[in-house]
């Protein structure tokens, strides 16, 4: 069987209450180019409680922790060197698969796990938003 992941909502989570509009400038190691990239992570958990809960909870729990991490929702400025605190969100894409962890052995073979289709792509570009944060969910399996 082909694991498959569909794409079921994709969009922006803000914080869940209104932030402080700031700019922070970033430490003199945090504007060194060379570590400015994307630290693409994949955490896996067996679903506990109503399978198709879980995009609405994280999204949820998401909200609530932007407000004292506030600057996550933000952007880095044009220049690298600080970030704005707009309150404008992360980008959370939520999916589907078309196979339960257990099937595919809660990927315990890392050779096999599928990391284009499990980390989420950024949002298009005719949005105009580079968040700094990408989430994406798996909600539940199909069969």
């Amino acid at each position: 069987m082909e694991f498959r992941v569909t794409k079921s909502n994709e969009s922006l989570v803000a914080p869940c209450e209104p932030t402080p509009s700031e700019t922070l400038d970033l430490s003199r190691i945090d504007r060194l180019p060379v570590l400015r990239c994307n630290a693409r992570t994949l955490h896996v958990f067996e679903p506990i409680g109503h399978h198709g809960a879980a995009g609405s909870t994280i999204r949820e729990a998401l909200a609530k922790a932007l407000v004292p991490y506030y600057p996550l929702a933000g952007r880095l400025s044009s220049d690298g060197s600080t970030i704005e605190c707009t309150g404008d969100g992360v980008w959370f894409v939520e999916t589907s698969a078309n196979c339960s962890l257990r099937s595919v052995g809660y990927f315990e073979d890392v050779t096999t796990i599928p990391f284009d289709s499990l980390l989420p792509s950024p949002p298009p570009e005719d949005q105009g938003v580079d968040p700094l944060v990408l989430m994406q969910v798996i909600n539940r399996h199909i069969k």
